[in-house]
């Protein structure tokens, strides 16, 4: 760890305001940085490369609204053989920088066929789908140590038509059966995904204030006669993505 926060403090010269973690197709935010500084996960001694499409694999260091921003586009899943830990990596990288503020992006598998593709919803709890850990029956775990309060409050007074809700965490890389997406839906999970939730408990570790936004790019099996795979998930994302970096811009103006 220490090899890799001595590279990027070579690089980045400043203390980090707020870091931000970019899911599948949701990269554009980087561009709205000033005086940007890139550095690439492959040059960083020690720290792991991407492997999914749709994540470049590089930290974007740059100011915004007079804050300096890290953004990770690119980030790391439990599938692709990481521990748990390794997969917060990010995090900690964050933390060790001294940023207090992170905003977590994801892209989602709706469960709700009241909403529309597109919606952003600000997650407020999790469940645990993976059963890893051997547990049958997932609790919703949340709360403002896992999701803040302030954070929350304040995304929805940029945009009061933001959707809250849980997400689902599932360990991927396969998509769900619609049996799993219906026992699912009997817990109070909205939508689904492959990540964000190793970095929320490594954030809620570190003690770090954590905002998770989820765009809904797709809707899950069983919701739709739709053919489901990632490049339809990276499509959506980028054809949805501009709202969401317009609200990204909004919240980054804001705290």
């Amino acid at each position: 760890m220490k090899s890799i926060i001595n590279y990027i403090k070579g690089k980045i010269k400043y203390s980090i305001d707020i870091a931000i973690v970019t899911g599948s197709g949701l990269s554009e935010i980087k561009n709205i940085l000033e005086n940007s500084t890139i550095i690439k996960y492959s040059d960083i001694p020690g720290y792991f490369n991407t492997t999914v499409k749709g994540h470049e694999g590089a930290f974007y260091f740059g100011t915004f609204s007079g804050k300096n921003i890290l953004i990770a586009v690119g980030r790391f899943h439990y599938y692709e053989g990481l521990t748990l830990d390794e997969v917060g990596l990010p995090i900690k990288v964050f933390n060790q920088l001294g940023c207090d503020q992170i905003i977590l992006t994801n892209s989602a598998g709706c469960l709700q066929n009241t909403w529309n593709l597109g919606d952003i919803m600000v997650v407020s709890g999790h469940y645990d789908f993976t059963f890893k850990n051997g547990v049958k029956n997932p609790e919703i775990i949340n709360g403002s140590k896992y999701y803040n309060d302030g954070l929350i409050k304040k995304a929805l007074s940029i945009k009061s038509d933001l959707r809250v809700g849980n997400y689902g965490w599932v360990l991927g890389p396969m998509y769900e059966t619609k049996a799993e997406i219906d026992n699912m839906k009997k817990h109070g999970v909205n939508a689904v995904g492959m990540s964000t939730v190793p970095e929320v408990i490594m954030a809620n570790r570190l003690e770090i204030d954590t905002l998770v936004l989820s765009l809904m790019s797709n809707y899950a099996i069983g919701l739709t006669n739709d053919k489901l795979n990632h490049q339809t998930v990276l499509d959506n994302s980028i054809k949805y993505n501009e709202n969401f970096k317009l609200l990204l811009i909004s919240i980054l103006s804001n705290i």
